[in-house]
């Protein structure tokens, strides 16, 4: 099963930090009169937290519950086409064909469902970082606030910084503190597909 690039993921926070300093800016403070700004390192953020981590146990275990349908299913067409290779002695061209043609699309629908599970992983996966980005970014407002701070960059937007200007730590601890764990859900507007079902 796929999962989401974290790569996007993080580019997302970081599209989200960027923000709200280009909204700043945009609202008249100038570059030149920006005295206080801090950094942060949006992946290790992520990464390291504790909520982040408990994610990928989690699917595994949802990937595990459909690999084993899956497998199912996949035994049921190779039996399937041995018995119609079996039966072709049998058949006329005719009912042999059908036979392949039913197959085929049988096939195809167990593909589908395949595609179907991956989005829904996917996902599922995506809304779980999703909740710990906003929390991440609500306590990089916050220590803003409480450190009076013009600005907060991500480090890929900065080629060099002194160590204290680094909140990295402060973010990390506060978040995992805050949101210790994430519970990892399929979207209830699109139930999982059962293998080969239409």
């Amino acid at each position: 099963m796929r999962f989401p690039v974290l790569g996007y993921v993080l580019g997302v926070f970081a599209g989200v930090v960027l923000g709200d300093m280009s909204s700043a800016l945009a609202q008249g403070t100038h570059p030149h009169s920006v005295q206080s700004v801090g950094v942060i390192d949006a992946q290790r953020i992520l990464r390291q937290s504790t909520a982040y981590q408990g994610i990928r146990p989690q699917m595994q275990t949802l990937r595990k519950q459909f690999e084993d349908r899956f497998r199912a299913a996949e035994g049921e067409l190779r039996t399937t086409k041995r018995n119609i290779e079996q039966e072709r002695a049998i058949l006329s061209p005719e009912a042999f064909a059908q036979r392949q043609r039913e197959f085929r699309q049988r096939v195809q629908t167990v593909q589908r469902d395949m595609q179907g599970v991956n989005r829904i992983l996917d996902r599922a996966m995506s809304d779980g970082i999703a909740k710990i980005q906003l929390k991440a970014h609500e306590i990089v407002r916050e220590l803003a606030q409480e450190m009076k701070l013009d600005l907060i960059l991500t480090n890929v937007a900065v080629a060099f910084a002194r160590p204290k200007f680094d909140l990295t730590d402060r973010v990390l601890e506060r978040l995992n503190k805050r949101m210790p764990s994430v519970k990892v859900a399929l979207p209830q507007q699109n139930p999982a597909p059962q293998p080969g079902k239409k």
